[in-house]
């Protein structure tokens, strides 16, 4: 048991050092420190270059460091779910995340290196790194108390056939809307795109919360495993509303400034963070409920009983 929480625990710091990683990609970003350093995998040809770590050069080295950081923690846990996980899918899920660490390094070092494909590059990175920490995010998850009690509690509850299906299409929606802000930060794709992306996802969002509601006033205590993860994801989600505009407000008003000043930065970095903080709460609520609709059975028939998980 002790072992299997400390699978749990290495998977919530891998979690916690891939948001940091995300808050310094943001930072790389709207400081406009991506090509602060001109070579890769080493700076300046070398690993530790402490002279010329200055100015956005701190941005984007930090970021590095801290990207080989959140690659080597993926490692060791895919070593701890190998050797202590018994559930294949279970660590399969790690596999992935390990190639998609990988693959984001490379993806990091084609942006630096491949200058005339600089947006592609960086679109897919920004991109891979949401996707990542949703992998991460997931691992957390399935290795957790709560999960494991899931898998051996008896309880049987009836939820609506839309709420997974609903699930699914907002994840993916969520994942469209990361990408269209990131190609709005990176100057290649106008506001647009990412406000009526915006209008859909929290269309999609707000009924997953309004059908889950529906279904904890119906189950009482029973569902709350479900309910409070809805609730932080509706929060979340007006926290990122407001963000959004707000950033996008100091952005326009600082568009003749000669570098990128306070509040945009900040702003702008805070709605990112807040973006992967949603998709975290999302894929909870997620898993949970494909979980309660029937995933681990054959069928997905459910009673409704008044226990609790």
């Amino acid at each position: 048991m002790r072992e299997r929480e400390g699978l749990y625990r290495f998977a919530l710091v891998t979690v916690g050092a891939t948001f940091v990683l995300i808050v310094l990609g943001a930072l790389v970003t709207s400081n406009e420190a991506g090509d602060s350093v001109p070579d890769w995998p080493t700076a300046f040809g070398r690993w530790l270059p402490l002279e010329q770590i200055v100015g956005n050069v701190v941005y984007e080295y930090t970021h590095r460091v801290v990207a080989a950081t959140v690659g080597l923690l993926t490692l060791l846990l895919n070593v701890g779910l190998w050797w202590k996980e018994e559930r294949a899918w279970v660590r399969r899920l790690g596999l992935i995340a390990l190639l998609a660490v990988l693959g984001q390094a490379a993806l990091g070092g084609a942006r630096v290196l491949l200058l005339e494909h600089r947006f592609v590059f960086a679109l897919i990175h920004a991109f891979m790194a949401q996707f990542f920490f949703g992998l991460t995010v997931s691992l957390a998850v399935v290795t957790s108390p709560t999960w494991r009690r899931f898998e051996t509690s008896e309880l049987e509850t009836r939820l609506p056939a839309y709420l997974p299906k609903l699930c699914s299409i907002a994840i993916v929606g969520l994942f469209v809307q990361l990408l269209l802000g990131a190609g709005f930060r990176h100057r290649g794709l106008g506001i647009l795109p990412h406000i009526l992306g915006a209008i859909v996802v929290s269309a999609l969002i707000l009924a997953i919360v309004w059908g889950v509601r529906k279904v904890a006033r119906e189950h009482g205590a029973a569902l709350r495993v479900i309910a409070r993860p809805a609730q932080w994801t509706a929060g979340l989600l007006g926290v990122q509303l407001g963000l959004g505009i707000a950033a996008y407000l100091a952005r326009r008003a600082a568009r003749f400034d000669p570098q990128p000043l306070e509040p945009m930065v900040s702003l702008t970095v805070a709605h990112v963070a807040c973006g992967a903080l949603l998709l975290a709460a999302l894929l909870v609520l997620t898993w949970r409920i494909f979980w309660l609709s029937g995933m681990r059975r054959a069928e997905p028939v459910l009673q409704p009983v008044g226990g609790r998980i």
